[in-house]
């Protein structure tokens, strides 16, 4: 299956899809609209203020209902992709956002609670999720200061920085399409997502060519990188040599189907090799209107308990912990979630005292990483470890 078939569908079919934009909890402001939906949970939600310090602390999608919904903006997209931003020369370090001979984000690990060091004996790719949610351009220009200090502030710190411990990290900077790209449906959503991926396709090779030494290799993306990341594993891994030295894809926030690929398949448990984890969550009992377009349920894996078994509840204690946007590490046992059928994973109010009825959500995409980062960040040193032990 080729990087440019079908994921069109995808687009096709004008689903509300999830966006990836990192939000600062901070900045959270009802009366700019800015998170979810300014409903009364959010104005409680900022009642309790930046105690919302939660778990979740992550990420949330700037105006995600009224863009990706609705819509709005409209009236600035530009009518064509040109005049399409210069391509980064992944020759030069400036052209990638973490690089492991120097402190960047990534190095970064979360203030509170310990976190294990790792064995430190894979290479790890990220693709950090979109950030580049205003303007009428299709694609973000990489010379933009205030845009790369954001992607490396907030996903590249959060998320890449969960994998530090298991390897070298690597997380190349790229043209990255804009958030209009999941509501719009024409081709030039199709367009901005492949040169997106061509800069990421320059990058993977950069790093073949360069710096590859044989390690195991662990994939780690959230929402448009994960759309970016299948096509990577389809080209790079799927079928191919290259998928003997995957440890695993860690690639939530985007719909992934077994049908994407040939021979890759989901992983089914914590040890399991070769094989990729997608998870998409939502609050208990709510399912997303664009869910079911195909007849397939997305692939799905419990980033608890690691196990794909449907409507199973993992224990309080077996959640280690979460990370919010103050970047601690705080609060473990604070998740519990399930497997559904349809292919997502139903997280339960968070079991916070007084504030966790303000933090519930039916969209926890913001949460994809961030509620299960202890966890994440412990499966990877062990699949690596495991890695080692059967090569």
């Amino acid at each position: 299956m080729s990087s440019t078939q079908v994921k069109l569908e995808w687009l096709q079919d004008g689903m509300v899809r999830n966006c990836a934009l990192i939000l600062r909890l901070s900045r959270i402001d009802v009366g700019e609209n800015r998170g979810f939906d300014a409903g009364p949970q959010f104005a409680g939600m900022q009642k309790v203020g930046i105690a919302l310090l939660l778990v979740a602390s992550v990420s949330g999608c700037k105006r995600y209902e009224s863009v990706v919904e609705t819509g709005l903006h409209v009236e600035r997209v530009a009518s064509s992709l040109a005049p399409v931003p210069a391509a980064p020369d992944f020759a030069e370090e400036a052209s990638w956002s973490a690089l492991p001979w120097r402190d960047d984000a990534a190095d970064l690990v979360p203030k509170g609670r310990a976190v294990s060091e790792g064995p430190g004996t894979a290479d790890v790719f990220y693709l950090h999720p979109t950030m580049y949610e205003e303007g009428a351009a299709w694609n973000a220009s990489l010379d933009s200061t205030a845009l790369n200090d954001e992607v490396d502030r907030w996903p590249v710190r959060h998320q890449a920085g969960i994998f530090n411990g298991a390897g070298r990290v690597f997380a190349p900077r790229y043209r990255q399409a804009h958030i209009r790209v999941f509501s719009v449906k024409d081709s030039l959503s199709l367009g901005a997502l492949q040169i997106a991926f061509s800069d990421i396709r320059a990058a993977f090779q950069h790093y073949l060519d360069h710096w590859d030494t044989g390690r195991p290799l662990i994939i780690a993306a959230h929402s448009q990188g994960s759309w970016h990341a299948r096509w990577l594993l389809q080209e790079f891994f799927d079928g191919k040599p290259l998928a003997d030295r995957l440890v695993a894809a860690y690639i939530p926030g985007m719909d992934i189907y077994p049908s994407d690929f040939v021979e890759l398949k989901p992983c089914q448990g914590a040890l399991d090799q070769h094989c990729y984890c997608a998870w998409m969550c939502y609050g208990t009992g709510y399912v997303p209107a664009w869910l079911g377009y195909k007849e397939e349920p997305p692939s799905c894996i419990h980033p608890i308990t690691w196990t794909t078994e449907l409507d199973q509840t993992n224990e309080r204690c077996a959640h280690l912990g979460a990370v919010r946007e103050s970047f601690r590490n705080k609060n473990p046992g604070s998740i519990t979630a399930r497997l559904r059928p349809e292919g997502v994973l139903w997280v339960d109010q968070p079991h916070m005292f007084l504030v966790g009825k303000w933090l519930h959500r039916d969209n926890w995409h913001v949460g994809d990483f961030n509620l299960f980062w202890d966890n994440i960040r412990t499966n990877a040193h062990e699949r690596v470890r495991a890695a080692a032990e059967n090569p």
